[in-house]
């Protein structure tokens, strides 16, 4: 955890699997903490840095990296983010090809929005919690 995340008790409901990384930043410039809100599942091996927002109620897949500059292609809508991913979206990692078509770069990919399916297979830390 890096010196300006922002993990508060007063969240509820968050899941961080197993090697997660929350991070702060390190520049004066870019001072804003991470921010994971409430309900929120950040799968494994997930990276969420650079002063970067989960809103509420998303699911990060295992294996997504998301910091600022992270483009983040939602792709019902084709709208592009960066820095934020909107609440009730389920995220995974994915590329965007270059405007010349000759490469890709890495990106997140919002590919639905928490439905009651998702929900089911996050469900387990609600049974968890209830012990």
């Amino acid at each position: 955890m890096g010196d300006r995340r922002l993990l508060r008790a007063n969240r509820q409901n968050v899941h961080l699997s197993g090697g997660v990384g929350i991070g702060g930043v390190l520049e004066p410039l870019q001072a804003a903490p991470t921010i994971i809100e409430d309900n929120c599942f950040i799968g494994a091996r997930s990276e969420i840095v650079e002063g970067a927002i989960v809103e509420e109620g998303s699911v990060i897949s295992m294996g997504v990296f998301i910091g600022q500059s992270t483009k983040i292609f939602d792709r019902t809508t084709g709208e592009i983010y960066q820095g934020r991913v909107p609440a009730g979206s389920v995220v995974v990692s994915g590329s965007l090809p270059s405007k010349d078509g000759s490469h890709s770069l890495y990106c997140a990919v919002i590919v639905k929005r928490v439905d009651a399916q998702t929900r089911a297979k996050t469900s387990v830390n609600e049974l968890l919690r209830g012990i």
